[in-house]
């Protein structure tokens, strides 16, 4: 097979494919008609049948933050609009899950985007409902107001601030005329069928353009998913990914395509989409790297929009609680493109820092914007041995921390189970690391041959992507199964069997 061929193809055929998300689902399917019917009464089946066994919904992968969330939203809908014999049996089942595992968020390495703004809202909201579930939030209720401590209360609403993307958090407390205010020009709040959703239901289902969104979403995927639209950050992380087979990414998306890219730039950064209207640091870091690296002009004052100088390092959103390893990272590789950002050097040398200060065990990373650390290791080893040798002792740990967690199949998996995805990581990742410091051949050999029987298969991803609910963006993650296996086939000098 031409892994080169499929990536070209891949980059030409982007069309935001998405998993299904439990959480958006159970949103619109608590959404009814003027005569007080369910409106889409197809997506109350589909909970009711998407129900795992313990009683949960949510990802294949078990991330609490994301089954509980996922899990509470849907006894909610069931609750409100539930039409069949099984809903009342689903509910209970629900109920037991959030006693029997509430207690267990802590164990996961982040919580998912907004959830301590909506998690407290919607079990009160829950219990209200009469719903039999826990009457503690574990802390986040705390932690609610000291996120919203943060947030300008004349900026709540703004459809310029992240905040946009979760406002359902604010219940029945939304204001209606300041909801509609901030729709964006495709019918959205905030590119996020759960948040526009929450509107209509607030509103009283009177506005057209989100209805019109919500229907849209549906046509596109064929069914309900977090997140639409996504074009821009779809774009830029699969070239992100194939950037890392050290091919030039000319070799693999057209001219107008970067032209595109090019314009969408803004002095203020780009977003995940060209209707979402909020620059994104990590975004904007990567678009500054892949243009940079192809020959154009990008202006350092737009990455240095989003440096924080009191601290050197760079932000995803304003207001963030956490800052992101993954926006550093990203921030770093484009600063080492950049001989004219201001202060360039001390910079560089901060964002390295604050890296190994962030590093678990002096071992690997994790990130805000993902659950396994392999997406996070991998991408901060490359960095950082593109700094310079003198990191090296550290990228060792962390090579080494790859080898050994290799599962009997070849597979990495951070979760118990391996996944082509996180694979791919650890891949890309030794492959690097081999140029510096020779990696075991068996190592990378099985590897590389779990990769190729799950790519010829078309094996379904698990959802390892953090959002409101965890989510896959499915030409994403088969991009970086593609770019392993060709840098592979280059540094090998032979075909993946």
């Amino acid at each position: 097979m031409d892994y080169v061929a499929e990536a070209k193809e891949l980059v030409r055929n982007l069309n935001q494919r998405m998993n299904p998300s439990a959480y958006d689902t159970a949103w619109l399917a608590r959404l009814r008609t003027p005569d007080g019917e369910p409106r889409w009464p197809d997506l109350l089946d589909w909970l009711v049948e998407n129900q795992k066994p313990d009683g949960s919904w949510g990802g294949e992968i078990v991330y609490y933050h994301d089954r509980i969330l996922c899990t509470l939203t849907a006894i909610i809908a069931l609750r409100e609009n539930g039409h069949t014999r099984g809903t009342e049996e689903a509910i209970k089942r629900g109920e037991r899950y959030l006693w029997h595992h509430l207690h267990l968020l802590p164990r996961d390495p982040f919580e998912l985007v907004g959830f301590e703004l909506i998690f407290p809202t919607l079990l009160e909201e829950a219990r209200e409902l009469g719903l039999d579930v826990p009457s503690h939030t574990c802390g986040y209720g705390e932690i609610q107001t000291a996120k919203l401590r943060l947030i300008p209360p004349d900026k709540l609403y703004s459809p310029k601030i992240s905040t946009v993307h979760s406002l359902e958090f604010l219940g029945r407390d939304g204001d209606p005329d300041r909801l509609r205010q901030a729709l964006a020009p495709n019918g959205s709040l905030g590119n996020s069928p759960a948040t526009t959703a929450y509107y209509l239901m607030l509103l009283g289902y009177e506005d057209e353009r989100a209805w019109e969104y919500l229907e849209e979403v549906q046509r596109q995927s064929g069914h309900v998913i977090y997140l639409y639209p996504f074009a821009t950050f779809e774009l830029a992380w699969v070239l992100n990914n194939i950037a890392f087979s050290k091919m030039p990414i000319t070799n693999f998306v057209d001219q107008d395509v970067l032209e595109s890219m090019y314009a969408e730039m803004t002095p203020m950064g780009v977003g995940l989409d060209p209707s979402f209207g909020i620059p994104d640091g990590d975004i904007t870091s990567v678009y500054s790297r892949l243009l940079t690296e192809a020959g154009y002009d990008v202006q350092p004052s737009i990455l240095a929009s989003f440096e924080k100088p009191e601290a050197g390092v760079f932000r995803t959103y304003e207001y963030e609680l956490n800052v992101s390893v993954g926006t550093n990272v990203h921030a770093l590789e484009a600063l080492r493109l950049m001989p004219e950002y201001p202060n360039r050097q001390a910079i560089r040398e901060q964002v390295v820092l604050m890296l190994l200060d962030s590093q678990k065990f002096n071992t690997y990373w994790v990130d805000k914007w993902h659950t396994s650390p392999f997406y996070a290791t991998s991408h901060a080893l490359v960095a950082l041995l593109n700094e310079g040798k003198h990191l090296m002792s550290v990228c060792r740990r962390s090579a080494d921390w790859l080898i050994h967690t290799q599962h009997d199949d070849g597979s990495w998996g951070f979760f118990q189970v391996g996944t082509a995805e996180e694979t791919a990581y650890a891949i890309t990742a030794l492959l690097h690391f081999n140029e510096y410091e020779s990696v075991n051949k068996e190592v990378l050999l099985k590897g590389v041959e779990y990769l190729v029987k799950a790519y010829e298969t078309e094996a379904e991803h698990p959802a390892l992507w953090i959002g409101k609910c965890l989510y896959t963006p499915c030409d994403v993650v088969r991009s970086s199964v593609l770019t392993a296996l060709i840098l592979y086939e280059e540094m090998a000098g032979t075909h993946p069997l």
